[in-house]
């Protein structure tokens, strides 16, 4: 299926959601070409996601996560901590159907924290992979599946935790059991750090940090200002990516709508073609709250 083909068919769908006032019903779920232009290799981890990915943090609402997938967002973020675990159990509830198209990322959490001089006490490592364990098996039980395609850290800021040496034998334990097919981190600060460790390391294979036109952005919830020296930013994204990591923007829009020229009206789609452009991420998650920011998404792919 040509691009133009699979833009008008994701179109079409979309726009028949929107006379049913729906996000979709599961026997109208049709399989997207994930050999499509719109789909890429994450990195080396041997998985195709849609290059724009369905943050789902904002939403509680079935219909929305329907309608995503039908536009074409196959890649769904999630998060145990996200609406206290019940993020988890909606999308599980909407995927289940259509769990081999779809490829699902969640997090953890990873409560460790180090003593004065970097190390860490042996009980702490303990209880912190106990902890990593329960949340794991909470995640697999809500998205009512066998595996997930992507775990993360959630919110990492420590090199040492992302380092330490249980942290990764735990990883690589639950690959190996078939709980997960790739595992990284995410990083709301300290990003550029972290990516430099990873990329010294070459341990984690996805990696999600904020990424956008502004290098900055503030938070929807929190209302918090944080931003980062991007060209510093990059040039560790493109160590990154040239040794295999998946790399996965977000706070995609939170630096607020951009225009390419100053003949042009500035837009969130816009703001999405510029990462598109800069070709240093394979995906994004991007928080989609209604049916407009899902159409309007979409269009930049257009």
């Amino acid at each position: 299926m040509s691009r133009k083909e699979f833009l008008k068919t994701s179109s079409v769908a979309f726009l028949g959601l929107g006379v049913l006032g729906l996000g979709g019903k599961k026997n109208q779920a049709k399989e997207s070409p994930q050999t499509s232009p719109e789909f890429v290799k994450l990195g080396n981890t041997g998985i195709n996601v849609s290059v724009i990915g369905f943050g789902a943090s904002r939403t509680m609402e079935p219909s929305l996560v329907y309608a995503a997938l039908d536009a074409g967002f196959l890649l769904l973020d999630t998060g145990r901590s996200y609406s206290n675990g019940q993020n988890e159990v909606m999308v599980g509830e909407v995927v289940a159907s259509r769990r081999k198209e779809v490829v699902i990322q969640s997090k953890l959490r990873v409560r460790l924290q180090s003593k004065e001089d970097g190390s860490f006490a042996a009980e702490d490592v303990k209880k912190a992979i106990d902890g990593m364990t329960a949340s794991m098996d909470a995640s697999l039980k809500a998205l009512r599946t066998d595996y997930i395609d992507i775990m993360l850290i959630h919110g990492a800021t420590d090199p040492g935790v992302i380092t330490n040496e249980s942290v990764m034998g735990f990883f690589e334990a639950a690959k190996k059991a078939g709980k997960i097919r790739a595992y990284g981190f995410s990083s709301h600060s300290n990003q550029i750090e972290l990516l430099r460790i990873s990329n010294q390391k070459k341990f984690y294979e996805v990696i999600m940090v904020p990424y956008n036109h502004k290098g900055s952005y503030i938070h929807m919830n929190s209302g918090g200002f944080s931003e980062w020296d991007q060209p510093a930013l990059e040039i560790e994204m493109d160590k990154a990516k040239k040794r295999g990591a998946g790399l996965i923007a977000m706070k995609t829009c939170s630096g607020g709508p951009f225009a390419p020229d100053e003949k042009t009206e500035p837009s969130y789609e816009n703001s999405l073609r510029w990462i598109l452009a800069q070709k240093r991420v394979h995906t994004m998650a991007v928080a989609m709250g209604n049916f407009e920011q899902i159409e309007e998404n979409r269009r930049a792919l257009l």
